[in-house]
């Protein structure tokens, strides 16, 4: 079973599907801001972010996918992206739930550099209070942003890790 996954990842289709998976998390996100009217805190577009990191080198791993070392560097930077949005949404969690006492103020808080909160404001401006995450079907969204990303983060540790049975048979590549 293990195996097919592996060769699963090798293909376009699915990093297309990763992309997919979390665009779809996105859109959600829009949903409850621009329709439902729940703001979102700097945590919240902070995980925005670094989900959007995951799904741009998602779809450019689904273009170099037939290159092992090309494919396995796409999956690291996903991995990476994805683990920032996941330890984001941890820590927003202990906000919510009062185990973490946060400086959490108005604003996104990301850095001068990159102000993607001034660049991209209908996706990373945030309006809302941090520790008060709306309600969704059983869970607050961050309680579902931890499982939702929680779950493919571990998937894709499992195909990392599988690499290196691969790695001995690509080393000249």
């Amino acid at each position: 079973m293990l195996a097919r996954f592996y060769k699963f990842s090798e293909k376009r289709l699915f990093w297309h599907l990763v992309a997919g998976y979390f665009f779809l998390m996105e859109l959600i996100a829009l949903f409850y801001q621009y329709v439902l009217d729940y703001y979102p805190c700097a945590l919240c577009v902070q995980v925005r972010a670094w989900v959007w990191g995951g799904i741009i080198a998602a779809l450019i791993t689904g273009l170099v996918q037939d290159k092992f070392w090309l494919r396995w560097s796409g999956l690291t930077l996903v991995l990476a992206f994805l683990s920032g949005g996941l330890y984001t949404s941890w820590y927003a969690w202990g906000v919510e739930k009062g185990t973490v006492i946060s400086s959490c103020t108005m604003g996104a808080g990301f850095p001068e550099f990159m102000p993607l909160d001034q660049w991209i404001p209908f996706l990373f401006r945030a309006d809302g209070a941090c520790g008060q995450s709306p309600p969704m079907l059983f869970l607050s969204m961050v309680e579902t942003l931890l499982i939702t990303i929680g779950i493919p983060v571990l998937a894709l540790l499992t195909i990392w890790l599988l690499n290196f049975k691969a790695m001995g048979q690509h080393a000249g590549d």
